[in-house]
């Protein structure tokens, strides 16, 4: 009952802490900028941006229908914070039964004691790690995939801990207990890397991790029991038809209408992205790994120490199972690091919690190598092990807070109100950039939708595909709108804006997020209104 107990703690702890420096609403901080996308079709199931992320939307509208307070940002905002303070609590789990890979002379060294204090500290030195915490006070789709992540390693461990068991066991009927154990927790693990890859697909790159167990950590899975998990990874899977099924629906938010085969396809693989895949010679490759790869920056000095004294005390155990884990924990950091070199974006941090939580497994196994400190020296390593071990979360909750506090930011907030309060009726509005269009959404859908749906909410890049075009037909039939997207190049943004503007003007106000120099070429005015402008006809 004592790992238990220590996981709630940890879950409530964190929790807690997260709620007290939650984003109040919609925000754009800790590269939040897709919130407004993603807490709009949420609440409305509807489709956001590509991959499509169907299980988020499934849960994310039961968890916003069903909470009776707060705004429906803030409620989603709290769903992240809680699926970080659920992988904190299940870390926790898996740290302590991660020590029963070792011989029970070194386990009586650590003391049941030390293994609490190790295994609670390195959940909670988890949850406040940096860019974990910064995913978990705001609506992304992070915190989940942590949350399986947390869930995936702690089922592996749990697999080597009773293989470990069961060779030592001479009875029998219990070794044939571990069998039927042994493949419900390969079922179990198999659902819960399904249910992660209908959440974010960067989980395929935990097959190299699980194979690694599985495979060579002596474990004695059966060819039967991979089948059985197959079974169980592809179950999960259905929920992807959430995206078709609900696109026939025609939602208010359509992202790439994936009702077709290719339109399918074009959503679930992150097509419109494809360009940023691969796109980086070696010596960019290299310094994209080298902005990131700092546990200092997670963690602070003392947490970056324990990980590297833990990485220390797996090797030097010796034990072939331990550095399997290792081997499992490295995977998924180089698993990381190859991403994030391979995919050029500006906002990689979500992509970094998997190997957070590798280096979180590797500081609570600092006390390992401490407790083998001889007893002559002045400091009791086992004292040395535990006083690191409470530290350096408090560490991390005192130097990280700052940073990741988010309680008063209202930047998107007032941006998105007073934005409305400044539409005249039957406004059009045009944005370029995504998080202020994606914040207009979430008023326009959410906050508003009941007294101001007659504003047509256009964000531009959509106008530039046929099925954004079909979509914006569908939400605002009155619209006139070109027949086909402009040819893609340096102006296609500017082109669309001007060509909608000079066929809709005589019927309806036009706002943009900034001045068209094509438009104001030919005469047309931008009058400043709050953090946009209105257009006006030549005269």
């Amino acid at each position: 009952m004592l790992p238990i107990r220590l996981a709630v703690i940890a879950g409530i702890i964190s929790y807690a802490v997260y709620l007290l420096t939650l984003s109040p609403g919609v925000s754009w901080e800790h590269h939040s900028e897709d919130s407004g996308d993603l807490i709009t079709a949420a609440w409305v199931l509807g489709i956001p941006h590509p991959t499509g992320y169907p299980l988020f939307c499934i849960l994310g509208w039961l968890w916003s229908h069903l909470l009776p307070f707060g705004s429906v940002a803030w409620r989603m905002n709290a769903l992240s914070a809680l699926w970080g303070a659920l992988a904190a609590g299940v870390t926790v789990r898996a740290c302590w039964t991660s020590f029963d890979l070792l011989p029970e002379e070194t386990l009586n060294r650590i003391t049941r004691f030390g293994r609490g204090i190790a295994a609670l500290s390195t959940g909670l030195l988890l949850a406040f790690a940096l860019d974990v915490w910064k995913q978990c006070v705001v609506t992304e789709v992070y915190s989940l995939n942590l949350f399986f992540v947390s869930i995936i390693g702690w089922i592996l461990i749990e697999i080597l801990a009773g293989a470990k068991k069961s060779e030592q066991e001479v009875n029998p009927d219990k070794k044939h207990e571990w069998v039927k154990r042994r493949s419900k927790l390969v079922s179990l693990l198999a659902l819960s890397w399904g249910f992660a890859a209908t959440n974010h697909l960067t989980s395929i790159f935990l097959f190299p991790g699980i194979a690694l167990v599985l495979l060579f950590g002596k474990t004695g899975v059966r060819p039967g029991e991979i089948l059985k998990g197959i079974f169980w990874f592809i179950l999960p899977l259905l929920i992807y038809l959430y995206l078709p099924i609900r696109s026939g629906m025609d939602p208010p938010l359509d992202w790439g209408n994936p009702e077709t085969l290719d339109s399918f396809l074009w959503v679930v693989t992150g097509q419109q992205f494809k360009t940023l895949m691969f796109s980086l010679l070696p010596y960019m490759m290299l310094h994209q790994v080298m902005r990131y790869m700092s546990l200092q920056g997670e963690f602070g000095f003392l947490g970056t120490l324990a990980s590297g004294l833990g990485v220390c005390g797996m090797l030097l155990s010796r034990w072939y199972r331990v550095l399997i884990l290792l081997g499992y924990s490295l995977l998924l950091m180089t698993s990381a690091y190859f991403f994030l070199s391979s995919y050029y974006i500006w906002d990689p941090e979500g992509y970094l919690l998997p190997s957070i939580w590798a280096a979180s497994i590797w500081a609570g196994w600092s006390i390992v190598l401490l407790v083998s400190v001889p007893k002559k020296w002045i400091v009791s390593g086992r004292f040395a092990g535990i006083l690191l071990l409470i530290v350096m979360p408090v560490w991390s909750l005192v130097a990280n807070w700052a940073e990741a506090d988010l309680s008063m930011n209202h930047d998107a907030i007032n941006y998105g109100t007073e934005a409305f309060e400044c539409f005249e009726p039957d406004a059009i509005v045009f944005e370029v950039r995504y998080e202020r269009a994606f914040t207009l959404w979430y008023y326009r859908e959410v906050e508003y939708a009941k007294n101001r749906d007659d504003v047509a909410v256009i964000y531009v890049e959509h106008a530039t595909f046929n099925w954004g075009l079909d979509l914006l037909r569908r939400k605002y039939p009155d619209l006139v709108l070109p027949d086909n997207p402009f040819e893609r190049g340096e102006t296609v943004d500017a082109d669309t804006i001007a060509w909608i503007t000079r066929h809709n003007i005589a019927s309806r106000p036009i706002y943009s997020g900034a001045i068209v120099n094509q438009l104001q070429d030919e005469g047309y005015r931008f009058e400043a209104v709050g953090t946009l402008f209105r257009v006006l006809p030549p005269e």
